[in-house]
Parts: C-alpha cells; structure tokens; sequence
C-alpha cells in the first residue's frame, strides 16, 4: 500500500484527489491537510460518509503523524513551494498539481529533491488530453507560422495564465525560438 497525505484538500481538484485515492485499491488515504474547515471528516468532501481521515491545518504534524510515501500537493502559488520542501525534508514524494512556482522556486526544488535523493513530480496538468495538447502544439510549431493560446476557465480559477497555458506556450517556444507578432499579453476579462 502506498500511504498518502493530500494538501489543499477541500479545494475543487483536492476533493477529487482524496476520492481518487479512497477509492483506489493500493492507495491508503493516510492524512488530509487544509486551512479551511480543519477538523472535518474528508469523506462528505466528495460525497461519502464519514471515513476516518480528519482535515488538519498544519502539513508537518500531519506528515510527522501518519508517515506517507506521497503528498499530492494542489494548494496554492503561495503555498506550494513551502509545501514540497516540507514533504522533501520529511522524505515524503511530492506529486504537485499547483502551479505558479517560478524558476528559482523550481530550481530549489530540484536541488533539493536530488541532495535528499527523493522523487518529485511537478506536473501543470493530469489530463491525459492536456498532456497531449502540449505536444501536439509543440508539433503543429514546426509547420504553422502563427501560435496563439486562448484560455476558457470557470469564474473560479486562481491563476492565470494557468499552468498548461505556460507549459504549451514553453514547448512551442522551444521548437520555435523567441517569435512575437501583433499583440501580446493582451487580456480581457468579463464580470
């Protein structure tokens, strides 16, 4: 059984990933971490009866307490940088859905999982259709002289440009190098 902690667990993708690990036959749901409702059973979080694992606010005691293989991190920009050290200095594998880490909180990172020599993943999308997306415009890149990326989201969406935009828009500049016509950074929103 691989024991996993999941932070940021009341938000939107959180609560799919604590279904996602209950309901998976080698995943034990060891922990669950969030600021928000801290003592509430995570179970009615994805529509389930109560199952035993209590929200709790502060990561390390959790990981201190119930002593993961993984975290699966889908917090916050501001939070998840502090969140992966945390789990990498407790020799906890970090699987990190949150985006908006810049490169020097990436770079940390690596340095940091390859001196302690822990596996770390740090993905912007787990759809197996965004992944890809990202390469089938890498590919389009070599053939079309024009790239643009239009974002749809709900009214809920904390970051933006999100993180598969980002990661499209880095794979098509590697194949392509630095091009830039018309206008750029250019955005509107609606109310």
């Amino acid at each position: 059984m691989i024991r996993v902690v999941v932070s940021g667990a009341a938000g939107r993708m959180g609560r799919e990933v604590l279904k996602a690990v209950w309901q998976t036959e080698d995943l034990d749901l060891v922990g669950a971490v969030d600021i928000r409702a801290e003592g509430q059973d995570v179970g009615p979080l994805w529509g389930a009866p109560e199952v035993g694992v209590p929200l709790q606010a502060d990561l390390e005691a959790v990981l201190l307490e119930t002593r993961p293989d993984v975290m699966v991190d889908f917090t916050s920009p501001a939070a998840v940088a502090g969140n992966v050290k945390t789990a990498l200095r407790h020799r906890v594998r970090p699987v990190v859905g949150t985006t908006g880490m810049g490169a020097d909180e990436l770079e940390e990172i690596r340095s940091l999982a390859a001196d302690l020599k822990v596996g770390c993943v740090i993905a912007p999308n787990f759809a197996l259709g965004a992944v890809l997306m990202i390469r089938f415009a890498a590919e389009a890149a070599r053939y079309f002289p024009d790239v643009e990326i239009i974002e749809l989201h709900h009214d809920q969406k904390l970051d933006a440009p999100s993180g598969t935009a980002i990661k499209t828009a880095e794979a098509v500049l590697a194949v392509r190098g630095d091009y830039r016509q018309g206008f750029h950074g250019e955005e509107e929103k609606i109310p």
